[in-house]
């Protein structure tokens, strides 16, 4: 009885030795799973929050190797339509495509801005994007969204007269090579973010003298350097809308 009661106790040790030992190693399994993927994910932070304070309005090329074991980069349409109604003619932007990255882990809680600010007109000498995250489904995703309109007002006196140009800059990604399709998804790891300025759309109309903007069907409120522009002009100011297509792909 004395060595059967032996022989139990040490099975009972092993046991519990055996099960301190895989839950540690599951453990350990676990943190360098989620340290990695935090890393993963903290590194298209920064990519993201690079492009997002990068001046694309001139012709550029931005190239990035990232890892890839746990993040996804791709992009989302967002159903953002922007109308503008510069005296009698009405012209309309539909839907901004916003660059995304995934993460299949919790790395994130609710909605958090990490760069900028949500806003639908920024007054600004270059393109404005924010960045923002959020956990859904089980996936953390992170967003640069270009869809905020910046503008600029202009004061222009030359020998030909004094006049005004209300300048608006909207962007959107879209594929590298075309600019007609959405941003190209081929694998992960590159990224590739070039904007040509040849491929870009040009608007302009000249003696302007009401002027409205329009976001999803709802009128926003204009700053008020763009009241004054237009209402201290007698003969109308000169609106240019410029729309950057800036390429992105991933290999």
């Amino acid at each position: 009885m004395r060595g059967l009661s032996e022989l139990v106790s040490t099975v009972i040790l092993l046991s519990v030795v055996l099960t301190i030992s895989v839950s540690g190693f599951l453990y350990a399994m676990y943190y360098i799973d989620q340290n990695q993927a935090a890393v993963e994910y903290g590194f298209i932070k920064t990519v993201f929050r690079n492009i997002a304070v990068t001046n694309i309005d001139q012709a550029i090329r931005l190239d990035y190797r990232y890892p890839s074991s746990y993040v996804a980069v791709g992009y989302k349409v967002t159903s953002i339509n922007v109308t503008f109604v510069i005296g009698n003619t009405i012209i309309t932007f539909l839907n901004t495509t916003c660059l995304t990255a995934s993460v299949r882990r919790p790395l994130a809680q609710g909605l958090n801005m990490v760069y900028g600010v949500n806003k639908s007109l920024v007054e600004s000498d270059t393109p404005y994007m924010f960045v923002y995250e959020y956990y859904k489904s089980g996936a953390t995703t992170l967003v640069l969204d270009p869809s905020p309109i910046t503008f600029k007002v202009l004061y222009v006196n030359s020998t030909q007269g004094s006049y005004t140009i209300l300048y608006f800059t909207l962007v959107n990604f879209t594929g590298l090579n075309n600019p007609a399709r959405p941003p190209e998804i081929y694998g992960q790891g590159y990224m590739v973010v070039k904007h040509d300025p040849s491929k870009d759309l040009y608007f302009k109309y000249t003696n302007t003298t009401t002027i409205d903007v329009y976001i999803n069907g709802l009128r926003q409120s204009l700053p008020q350097d763009i009241l004054n522009a237009l209402s201290s002009s007698t003969n109308g100011v000169e609106v240019d809308i410029r729309v950057l297509r800036v390429g992105v792909m991933a290999s």
